[in-house]
């Protein structure tokens, strides 16, 4: 983590890359100055990092990275579902998921999802701990046809994956996950719930709008940027971190 003033920057590999970094700003107000992003990059390629992917951004905390020479490697989705009442779930439709699962999971993951969105331990792992508590479940079935991992933030619910195998698409079980999803979060204090996705993934589209979700009124972007020599400042304050 890097620390500048009340500005906090995760620096991570982008999912098991030794060389691609992961960017997860945390501005203390809007958005980073772009001089802490300058500082991001610095400490990124002192780490022997060469290039960098951000978390998924909203226009405006993506301007001091576009500022800072990032470029837009792809648009998202967001949707959102205000959560004012329960949501009715099928008995025993999932199962918490266990550690002897990751292997299908990670497997029925690379088969619902473009190489670069495609999960490996790490990318899963990062997801499970992204919120103070996390809701992670399968389909229960052999072998395991879907699962799902849901974050909770106080009052805001994320749903960080939802991936259903391809083979076993169409049988209800995006809706059993989703469903479930929504209902630990209301059921844990949540008033809404956000999810984002591919611009180009309509059956993922389809699927949330089925169970409620809505467009927000902006697109989410993914950044990107090849370091060189000169996004070096010998001038940079080396900051903090942990």
């Amino acid at each position: 983590m890097v620390y500048i003033g009340r500005d906090r920057v995760q620096i991570g590999p982008w999912k098991a890359s030794g060389t691609a970094a992961s960017l997860i700003p945390f501005p203390a107000q809007d958005r980073l100055p772009v001089e802490v992003v300058h500082k991001t990059i610095h400490k990124a390629i002192e780490h022997g990092f060469t290039a960098a992917f951000t978390a998924a951004l909203s226009p405006s905390q993506a301007e001091p990275f576009f500022n800072a020479g990032f470029s837009l490697h792809e648009e998202l989705h967001l949707l959102r579902r205000d959560l004012d009442s329960e949501v009715v779930v099928a008995r025993g439709a999932t199962r918490r998921a266990r550690r002897a699962d990751w292997d299908e999971i990670l497997e029925l993951d690379a088969l619902a999802f473009q190489e670069f969105w495609q999960f490996d331990r790490v990318a899963l792992a990062d997801a499970i701990r992204a919120t103070p508590r996390h809701r992670f479940q399968v389909i229960k079935s052999e072998p395991v046809h879907g699962y799902h991992v849901t974050g909770l933030a106080g009052i805001n619910a994320y749903i960080q994956r939802v991936a259903v195998h391809p083979e076993a698409q169409r049988m209800g079980y995006g809706n059993a996950l989703v469903n479930d999803s929504l209902q630990w979060a209301w059921r844990n204090g949540a008033s809404v719930a956000q999810v984002n996705t591919q611009v180009t993934n309509e059956r993922a589209v389809a699927l949330y709008e089925q169970c409620g979700f809505s467009f927000a009124s902006h697109r989410l972007l993914v950044l990107h940027h090849d370091f060189k020599r000169d996004d070096t400042d010998p001038q940079l304050e080396t900051p903090l971190y942990t």
